[in-house]
């Protein structure tokens, strides 16, 4: 129900005289139920002529703590009344308190009223909220009961906030009870139009430049936080505290880019809230930090798969990326951006401001090359929204560049996939030996820049192709790709034996902070070299490069990651073990080192292989 209709609901039943019960507000944690009290709820009393008074059942555990709650919610009232009792009960308890006696916490409120009934107050202009139903700690049919008195004997004008899906079911009798003392259950849904420029004014005292920027970005964020069904006040609060944190930077900036933020710290916020991601994903994107156009039109667009597979396709288990595509970026790709550290303070709660400016300077367009401008105008499923014109202009162009090597080896994937499908539908006149010619001459080209990216990669690698064609000119990509990689990876296991022959310390920290779980540390290095530069170096060295060995290998899920180091690791273990025995004469503490060195790969290849995945 929305509120407009719980307003006229809730005005009619203050106009009806002699009620004899109470209007139960169901609805969510957080979806704001309290805040539509205080501020909507609570202004129709007053208009009609009602005191307000609220009361929170969070945690009481007994009736009398309950009783003694109202009456002090009613102390401020009672002055007001004619009862004599009543005034000097009133002016006996304002004292003590006042006073703060020792002696308050030895009374009964129940003995201070004895004199004053319930009849003493006249209830007749009064609404009492009572929320937090759920989380009550006295059975829920005996706080009713306790309500029902006030209800049925005095006409007390009662609404009760609850959250029913949350009322244990274990509470005998709460049915029968509720028939009893509620009239009418109104389930409310929070109208995210009408409450966000409430909730946006309390900031217009305390920061009123941030103020004004959520009043001209109001409308965005109402048609964000609904496109996503957030209702949840407290994660609404939350983002909206979130913007106030970084908001420092939006100074000079852009609309389109202050919109990706707005847009990018709701939907972290949304992530972080639910549990999908946790405070330990601050470090770990999980791939979202690469979704962008590029990535929809090279992995999801369904407009070019005609598989008759596709039904088998769309029921396998998605990664994560592509879930937070699908939930998030189909309808706003072009306002989203990985911005790492809003996505690291909404996770950790740490933020670096200057990080952002600068994260914000590189949105600003760089010089676009031609061929890049060509590509992206014609590779992606918008291609069909072409002139005639721009088409042949774009396929020709595209197929030229391509042939020039002037794309990066990822975008041959890209070029082969839609060039397929154009040659297959008769689009162009190229036939497909043509193209294969053309990507074959352009990749041997292209590869010799030894530019790669494991993130790119890793994506493409995530999903299968209909065209084995297409496939083809994937595997073709990754072998490339690790060709070079080898490459790199070689010269860094050089760089590593270099270190620890020339005693640099501060360089081999470096290379093991630099390749913390990186698979090719040790994968690509000469196993025989290692071994022999172990047993030259000078005992400091050795003594770091044990330290740093065990460091790197600490995790307790290590071999999740790092499994691929076991073979060199137990290389080197058999070949020290087998030096340590046959050197007759090795000099103390060379020898303790090295020993030292020994136990710690034992242990780091038992706890790699007791950790890998099974």
């Amino acid at each position: 129900m929305n509120t407009d209709n719980i307003k006229t609901i809730f005005t009619d039943y203050l106009k009806t005289e002699k009620t004899q019960y109470a209007i139960l507000i169901n609805g969510t944690w957080g979806s704001g139920k309290t805040y539509f009290w205080k501020n909507s709820l609570t202004e129709i009393s007053v208009e009609i002529g009602y005191k307000t008074i609220y009361v929170s059942l969070n945690g009481i555990s007994k009736i009398n703590a309950l009783e003694h709650l109202l009456f002090i919610k009613l102390l401020p009232f009672i002055g007001n009344q004619e009862n004599t009792k009543a005034k000097n009960a009133t002016i006996f308890v304002t004292n003590i308190l006042n006073n703060a006696s020792k002696y308050f916490l030895k009374t009964s409120l129940t003995d201070i009223f004895k004199d004053v009934s319930v009849d003493t107050f006249n209830f007749s202009k009064y609404v009492i909220c009572f929320d937090d139903l759920e989380r009550c700690q006295i059975p829920v049919k005996e706080v009713l009961g306790f309500i029902n008195n006030y209800v049925e004997h005095k006409n007390l004008k009662t609404i009760i906030l609850a959250d029913e899906n949350n009322i244990d079911e274990s509470q005998k009798g709460y049915n029968n009870i509720k028939e009893k003392v509620i009239g009418r259950v109104l389930n409310f849904k929070l109208n995210i139009e009408e409450t966000l420029p409430q909730l946006l004014k309390s900031y217009k005292s305390d920061n009123a430049d941030f103020y004004t920027l959520l009043v001209e970005q109001k409308q965005f964020i109402i048609d964000i936080l609904a496109e996503y069904k957030q209702d949840n006040l407290r994660i609404i609060s939350f983002y909206l505290d979130i913007l106030e944190k970084i908001f420092p930077t939006f100074n000079g900036v852009d609309e389109n880019y202050i919109r990706e933020l707005i847009l990018f710290s709701a939907i972290i916020t949304i992530e972080f809230k639910k549990g999908n991601l946790k405070s330990s994903d601050s470090k770990n994107p999980k791939g979202i930090n690469i979704v962008n156009e590029h990535y929809y039109s090279l992995n999801l667009a369904r407009t070019i798969r005609e598989s008759p597979n596709e039904k088998d396709a769309d029921n396998r288990i998605k990664p994560y990326v592509e879930v937070f595509y699908e939930t998030y970026l189909e309808k706003r790709i072009d306002n989203y951006y990985f911005y790492s550290s809003v996505y690291s303070y909404i996770l950790s709660g740490y933020i670096n401001l200057s990080d952002l400016e600068n994260e914000i300077k590189k949105r600003y367009p760089e010089f676009i090359p031609t061929e890049i401008q060509d590509f992206r105008a014609l590779l992606n499923y918008k291609f069909r929204e072409l002139t005639n014109d721009d088409f042949e202009t774009l396929t020709s162009n595209v197929l030229n560049y391509a042939k020039e090597g002037k794309y990066s080896i990822y975008d041959y994937i890209q070029i082969a996939k839609f060039y397929y499908y154009f040659s297959n539908n008769h689009l162009i006149l190229v036939t497909k030996a043509d193209i294969d010619e053309i990507i074959f001459e352009g990749l041997e080209i292209a590869k010799n820049r030894r530019q790669i990216n494991d993130s790119i990669l890793e994506n493409l690698l995530h999903f299968g192709d209909d065209d084995p064609e297409v496939t083809k000119i994937k595997s073709i990509v990754k072998a490339i790709h690790f060709e070079i990689k080898k490459d790199k990876y070689l010269a860094d296991s050089n760089e590593l034996i270099d270190c620890l022959i020339n005693k640099d310390e501060v360089a081999l920290t470096s290379i093991f902070d630099k390749h913390q779980f990186s698979k090719e540390l040790f994968q690509y290095t000469d196993n025989e070299l290692l071994f022999e530069t172990i047993t030259k170096i000078s005992n400091k060295q050795l003594f770091n490069f044990t330290e740093l060995l065990e460091s790197r290998y600490r995790s307790n899920n290590i071999g999740e990651f790092l499994y691929e180091d076991f073979d060199s690791l137990t290389n080197l273990h058999y070949n020290l073990d087998k030096f340590i025995k046959t050197i007759d004469v090795l000099q103390e503490p060379k020898r303790f080192l090295l020993i030292t060195l020994l136990d710690t790969l034992n242990k780091i290849c038992t706890h790699l292989e007791l950790t890998k995945k099974k």
